[in-house]
């Protein structure tokens, strides 16, 4: 299934996925930066002053005060008050017992910052600003084979080598143990009229086809991948920001 819009932004149910999206550049407005780092634990503040550059500190600040706005909302709980852990290979999950909450994952580069929800534990999210200036022999180095083969058969393509780059990325985040996934261990195929698919797979991470996939680009120069698990397409919700934002400080802001 496609992506729809998502009014409100309620809980994901089965068979869907919540992605919020968003530029470090609303934190411009007026208050708002404040208001953000009121929903940062003191440690988490403590982590953010430590960045060395405000980049840094800005990403870092969107993105866990959405991911602490937005679980709290499907959890009914106060974003300051969730309680996250990290599981073998630094994936973070909700404290608690294993499963017993959303699963969710988070990305940013070049000042956008993503953040997918679903019931399903094993999603992952990625974002690239893909005007880096990262030599294609670097990315193709963590692709599979398949995918590399595909890239050599084309004129340099940048746009492509990120489209498997942020795909592996976000597989890698879903299924938790990041940079330790061995490169040969999935490969994708980009074409096709349901978009992204996973091409081949280890059998640990279960068949090709229990994976569902989505890609799309965030403005012109950033592009977004997403992976879950599920035997069954999904249903991608996209929600901006700003409308995040929005509905969490309305009933804190006199003028509405």
């Amino acid at each position: 299934m496609g992506d729809a819009g998502c009014a409100g932004f309620p809980p994901p149910g089965p068979g869907e996925v919540l992605i919020v999206h968003g530029f470090t550049g609303v934190l411009e407005r007026d208050g708002l930066r404040e208001r953000l780092m009121a929903c940062l634990t003191p440690e988490e503040e403590d982590h953010r002053r430590a960045f060395v550059f405000p980049r840094d500190r800005d990403h870092f600040l969107l993105a866990h005060a959405l991911k602490r706005l937005v679980l709290g909302r499907c959890l009914g709980v106060a974003p300051v008050d969730l309680a996250f852990r990290r599981g073998e290979y630094g994936k973070p999950c909700i404290a608690g017992d294993p499963g017993a909450g959303p699963g969710f994952s988070l990305s940013h580069s070049g000042g956008a910052v993503v953040l997918a929800v679903a019931l399903s534990p094993l999603v992952g999210v990625d974002v690239e600003a893909h005007d880096r200036d990262v030599p294609l022999p670097v990315l193709a180095s963590i692709m599979a084979d398949e995918d590399v083969a595909d890239l050599a058969a084309c004129a340099p393509d940048r746009r492509k080598a990120f489209a498997y780059w942020t795909l592996r990325e976000a597989f890698a985040k879903a299924v938790g143990i990041g940079l330790s996934l061995p490169r040969n261990d999935v490969c994708f195929r980009l074409s096709g009229s349901a978009g992204p698919s996973v091409g081949r797979l280890a059998e640990r991470f279960g068949a090709a086809g229990d994976w569902q996939l989505f890609q799309r680009d965030l403005g012109p120069g950033h592009l977004l991948a997403a992976a879950v698990r599920s035997p069954t397409p999904v249903t991608w919700h996209l929600v901006a920001a700003e409308q995040v934002l929005a509905l969490a400080f309305a009933a804190s802001d006199p003028a509405r």
